[in-house]
């Protein structure tokens, strides 16, 4: 193998079964003998190869058609209300478990938007998730299974955290939040990667760009200015490691972690030059969204971001808070915030219900336009929505004060036929009745496995329901 990459002269890429070659000008390397760091630090992408660019974010994957795995998760505060989830004829809370077809029946009204992608459309009702938090917000626990507190460190990693670990990309995973103020960076304590390890948000849309995009608006010679800080950034880890030996064993494992943020942000680096060509052409425009005082129009700006990320292969994971209970959608018509909202006040001549409906529906065609556009890219014999999977839940289950009886979860995709869906309505039994035993844990490990990282216990166990091994392992029913 060349010790120098920039010399790459051949590339394969295996695609519905037959083998393409791009050739430069000298030798031919097997692409199994190559990493994917190695060939993000050798090859820049031309202007047309948009086409390319999921086989390319994953060389190490592609010359055996492993495709990649993409998860979205879009979390709202105040609870998601399962009743205004229901297709028309069917119910939750019952007894025995309802498994129905989505087809032949009409969505309701805050899920129109998803009508166009019913086949890949999952409503799963009647996880309990009592071993979290109640409250306002179950914090941690809402992606995590487990109790948390928004002034507590994490216990665990939570979901999205875990599989960005698994599924690493430039950014092993980004985070957007809607909030007031116009602070860039925030910690709203509902994602981490590990104990202790909560994960960043973006929450103003302009530092939010430059952030994921800015490098395509650097001047001069960027290559040379991302040498030199990597250069520093090499020698401000060689100083932290030394200093790491001298400490104590709890205060190595702090300086570690910041440690690990020094060199993934040279190796960050180190990638984004080469891939300036595929970031360019999927930007999203900076339009007045970005700038606008309606904080809903900055969330419509952190979904933009978040497709043009996945599309530009920057990261497999996201997670978007959609709101706090602080939020107010002044954008759509209405003036109270969350809390109050969720608390019975109404605005102007819209009861506290139908502003819960109007803040949903926007969230569910935010998402649509999501799936819209990577539907849109084409990949392997489908496109980038057949390896993404997008949920859609609340951090309080289904009310704004919760007691984790019943959390809801509106899916959108497969995993390539991972996820057994084609359009599916899946209630469990309700808590208190004699079949429930399904709880989020069991979601998480579901998870999991659809991204090929299988573990039969994610988060902790609800003791009121059994014994632990009796509540291990995926949700059967929607593994294929």
């Amino acid at each position: 193998m060349p010790n120098n990459l920039a010399h790459l002269l051949t590339y394969r890429v295996e695609k519905r079964n037959r083998q393409r070659s791009y050739l430069t000008d000298k030798d031919t390397i097997d692409m199994k003998q190559i990493n994917r760091r190695s060939i993000l630090k050798g090859v820049t992408l031309g202007s047309g190869a948009v086409a390319l660019s999921p086989f390319l974010r994953h060389l190490e994957a592609s010359d055996q058609q492993v495709l990649p795995k993409r998860f979205v998760f879009v979390v709202k505060s105040s609870g998601l209300q399962g009743d205004y989830l229901n297709p028309e004829g069917l119910e939750h809370r019952g007894e025995n478990l309802v498994d129905e077809t989505l087809q032949g029946r009409q969505l309701s009204e805050s899920l129109r938007s998803l009508e166009p992608f019913k086949d890949k459309l999952t409503i799963i009702q009647g996880l309990s998730g009592k071993m979290t938090n109640s409250g306002h917000s179950a914090f941690y626990g809402a992606l995590g299974g487990y109790k948390a507190s928004a002034h507590a460190p994490p216990l665990f990693a939570t979901i999205d955290g875990h599989l960005s670990e698994k599924l690493p990309s430039v950014f092993n995973h980004v985070g957007f939040k809607m909030g007031e103020g116009s602070q860039g960076v925030t910690f709203p304590a509902i994602s981490a990667k590990g104990k202790g390890q909560q994960l960043p948000f973006q929450q103003n849309p302009m530092a939010a760009f430059e952030n994921l995009f800015g490098s395509i608006l650097e001047g001069g010679d960027l290559k040379r200015k991302y040498t030199r800080t990597g250069n520093v950034l090499d020698a401000m880890s060689e100083d932290i490691k030394k200093l790491q030996q001298n400490l104590p064993s709890a205060e190595q494992e702090k300086l570690g972690h910041y440690l690990d943020g020094f060199e993934a942000l040279r190796d960050r680096r180190v990638k984004l030059v080469s891939m300036q060509e595929v970031l360019k052409e999927n930007a999203p425009d900076l339009d007045d969204k970005y700038t606008s005082r309606f904080t809903t129009h900055h969330l419509e700006a952190h979904f933009d971001m978040a497709s043009a990320a996945l599309i530009s292969g920057l990261t497999n994971v996201i997670t978007v808070h959609a709101d706090g209970l602080d939020s107010v959608y002044s954008g759509i018509g209405i003036g109270n915030n969350v809390h109050a909202i969720g608390h019975g006040a109404g605005y102007a001549t819209l009861s506290a219900q139908d502003c819960r409906n109007a803040i949903r529906t926007f969230h569910i065609e935010l998402i649509a336009e999501m799936a819209k556009k990577l539907d849109a890219i084409p990949e392997a014999d489908g496109t980038m929505l057949d390896n993404t999977l997008i949920v859609y839940t609340s951090d309080n289950a289904a009310q704004h004060h919760s007691r984790g009886f019943d959390w809801p979860m509106i899916v959108l995709g497969n995993i390539g036929g991972k996820l057994k869906s084609n359009g599916r309505y899946l209630a469990y039994p309700q808590y208190g009745r004699a079949g429930h035993k399904h709880t989020i844990c069991n979601w998480f490990t579901t998870l999991c496995h659809l991204a090929d990282v299988p573990q039969d216990l994610f988060g902790q166990p609800d003791m009121a329901l059994g014994k632990v091994e009796d509540q291990m392992g995926p949700l059967s029913e929607l593994l294929a």
